[in-house]
């Protein structure tokens, strides 16, 4: 009978269930990913059994049989007797683990998640044993939660109630058996909101620091012929570092490809030469095609005109979350009641406020007619649009006069920038609006690159409803109520899982039906 059950297990349920670290006199086990499906898989296969006398027989043949743990080891529940957990006889193979006792008394580790990992497998398999639902909410989910892990402890991040640009939840062609995704620590929160809507956990990679104040980087796990994918915001020196030598890691350990994708692309307002000062995004550019990168994915680059910085064999896909946040309003504008003076132009007719979108500067008036082509097309309303004149003397001057030009009075501002930083700009453009007469102002940037009190300074500003930024620059502090986070995970997920199918990803952002799954498995 155990001859016979171990020939009908999938030879990867019989894969190494644990490696253990030993300390002294003491032996300490943790569970690999793989254990946690091949633990579950058995358990699966065996509590069918666990009931019937089994003789394992095995001492007789054991060079026939595929090791596992030891070959004299008994099937998983074969000895299970009443009241006793067939998961307790559970032998497991010891072979020699060198990681630092820090990682097992970290909830974050890999040693804990699979521990949780295993612990739902083990819950889910009584659960449909007995006919009972699941522990953990229902049979099944079309779009996982987002876990919104991209702040600080107490921070929350927003989402729209509809997935307007995320498709489907999990990659389910051979292509995801040479699919890696890594996070740095400046994303490390959004790459593990991306992986889990991706439908798989994070690869391991050790990003730290030696004493002297050098960055190190070490791969956890194999790229060899492997399709890596890089989350990094370069928001600091040390993130950009940390890219850097991540992408030269994975280069020198012969992965296939290797894409970064930057949710905010640092030194990317240093795109012009002036006097003696470096075209800094340029010479970026050059340091990551230099360490190896083959594809860059960024999101709302300062200027569009970046991605001609990098040579014609690296390609630049420009990701522009504007349509995110525009579906973010659009379903907070239409939760609001109409005034008591409004009448409905028809039976189909339906309150819809009236709206303006705001350009904060010149600079931004592409962005703010793309925001307006979205909000109409979402409403079927005509939405308004305006601008923010700001035009200095001469370059670095702080003092300018603003001056609106467009419908604002008794309107419902949105202003468009794609950059928050001081806070200043924000106070003075939000200043004019009042005196020009808005019903309310709101404000969406698509980076909050926050400077030291920033949020205080904006939290501040009196006429302003709320500013909405989208979490691709994590921050150290929790943020006033006035600043809401927008997670744009399931909008990087869908790109990731296009660009690995050579799909459109222009077309992410295409409002009409769907004319094509994007999966072909």
């Amino acid at each position: 009978m155990a001859r016979a059950m171990r020939k009908r297990v999938h030879p990867s349920a019989l894969r190494t269930l644990s490696t253990v670290e030993s300390f002294g006199k003491e032996q300490k086990f943790t569970w690999s990913s793989v254990a946690m499906a091949g633990a579950a898989s058995l358990f699966l296969a065996t509590s069918a059994v666990s009931s019937v006398p089994v003789s394992t027989g095995c001492e007789q043949e054991a060079s026939s049989l595929p090791v596992f743990g030891s070959s004299s080891d008994p099937l998983v529940g074969s000895e299970a007797k009443e009241g006793v957990d067939p998961m307790e006889k559970l032998y497991m193979e010891r072979v020699p683990y060198t990681r630092p006792p820090q990682e097992l008394s970290d909830a974050s580790s890999a040693f804990n998640r699979g521990v949780r990992a295993f612990e739902h497998s083990v819950e889910s398999a009584h659960a449909a044993k007995e006919g009972s639902e699941d522990p953990f909410g229902g049979t099944s989910v079309a779009t996982p939660d987002i876990i919104s892990t991209s702040a600080p402890v107490g921070q929350e991040t927003v989402t729209t109630n509809q997935m307007y640009f995320y498709r489907t939840p999990q990659i389910k062609t051979r292509i995801a058996k040479k699919f890696m995704l890594f996070a740095a620590p400046s994303s490390q929160e959004l790459g593990g909101d991306v992986a889990h809507l991706l439908g798989m956990d994070l690869n391991k990679v050790e990003v730290g620091k030696y004493n002297d104040g050098e960055s190190r980087v070490e791969a956890g796990e194999s790229v060899r012929g492997k399709y890596v994918f890089v989350v990094c915001t370069t928001s600091s020196n040390d993130a950009l570092m940390e890219l850097i030598l991540m992408i030269s890691a994975f280069r020198k350990a012969n992965a296939k490809h290797i894409t970064a994708v930057i949710p905010y692309y640092g030194y990317s307002r240093q795109d012009r030469k002036v006097l003696r000062e470096p075209i800094a995004a340029a010479d970026i550019a050059l340091l990551l095609e230099e360490m190896g990168v083959d594809r860059l994915m960024c999101m709302d680059l300062h200027n569009d005109s970046l991605r001609g910085f990098f040579s014609p064999s690296t390609p630049v896909d420009h990701l522009l979350p504007i349509p995110v946040a525009a579906a973010y309003f659009h379903e907070e504008l239409t939760s609001l009641p109409p005034p008591e003076d409004w009448k409905p132009e028809s039976e189909d007719d339906e309150y819809y406020p009236n709206i303006t979108v705001v350009a904060s500067h010149e600079g931004q008036v592409a962005r703010a007619a793309h925001f307006r082509d979205v909000l109409q097309r979402l409403s079927g309303k005509k939405v308004e649009f305006a601008f923010i004149s700001k035009n200095r003397q001469k370059r670095g001057e702080k003092y300018y006069t603003p001056h609106v030009v467009g419908k604002i009075e008794g309107q419902r501002c949105i202003m468009v920038d794609d950059i928050v930083n001081t806070g200043k700009t924000l106070i003075s453009n939000v200043d004019e609006l009042h005196k020009a007469g808005a019903a309310s102002i709101h404000a969406w940037a698509s980076h909050g690159v926050f400077g030291p009190q920033s949020p205080e300074r904006i939290a501040e500003i009196e006429h302003l409803d709320y500013l909405l930024i989208s979490n691709s620059v994590a921050n150290d502090t929790i943020l006033p109520p006035k600043i809401r986070q927008l997670n744009v995970a399931p909008f990087l997920a869908e790109a990731i899982a296009r660009a690995l199918h050579n799909q459109s990803i222009t077309e992410i952002l295409n409002l009409e039906e769907e004319k094509d799954r994007r999966y072909d498995g």
